[in-house]
């Protein structure tokens, strides 16, 4: 809901409209989507998962990761602790290990993610975070919108499902 959210606000639905009447497949995002053009079952894939996307890469996947000029989707993955968390020091060492260098490059190299902390570099042969057009992340507007988004983005889904045969695009 978040990366739709951004596609709507930069590019508006009536670019998923658009897609839609391409008869694209339109799937929940998810771990198998790379695997899936690295298989040959999809010829693309658009949004979504790029840390699963650079670690298949890496591995030796025929995959190649396409930055938009238009931008890219984020989501930024937050932390907290419970008010009532029974070890809270534990869960603040936690945190403080998470968010040191440390456990931001173990993110990074072994998770295929980024990091902003300025002591973390990327591996070589990743796109820099700087040179990719990040759209910002708004959870308060997807929270305040998330019911007309589910509503619209299920007509969407209904008419991509409804236009017969999928092209293969995921």
């Amino acid at each position: 809901m978040t990366s739709t959210y951004q596609m709507v606000r930069e590019l508006s639905w009536s670019y998923l409209e658009q897609l839609a009447r391409q008869q694209v497949l339109q799937i929940q995002s998810g771990t198998d989507t790379p695997k899936k053009v690295v298989l040959g079952e999809r010829p693309v894939m658009a949004d979504g998962n790029e840390s699963n996307v650079l670690l298949l890469k890496e591995a030796g996947g025929p995959i190649e990761v396409v930055y938009a000029a238009e931008g890219t989707p984020s989501i930024v993955q937050p932390s907290a602790i419970f008010v009532a968390a029974p070890h809270p020091n534990a869960a603040r060492l936690f945190q403080n290990y998470l968010f040191g260098v440390e456990g931001q490059e173990l993110f990074v190299n072994l998770g295929g993610l980024r990091s902003l902390h300025a002591l973390v570099k990327d591996k070589p042969g990743r796109t820099p975070l700087s040179a990719i057009k990040v759209w910002k992340d708004d959870p308060a507007a997807v929270e305040t919108q998330g019911e007309d988004i589910k509503r619209r983005y299920s007509l969407w889904c209904l008419i991509t499902r409804s236009r017969g045969p999928h092209r293969g695009f995921t």
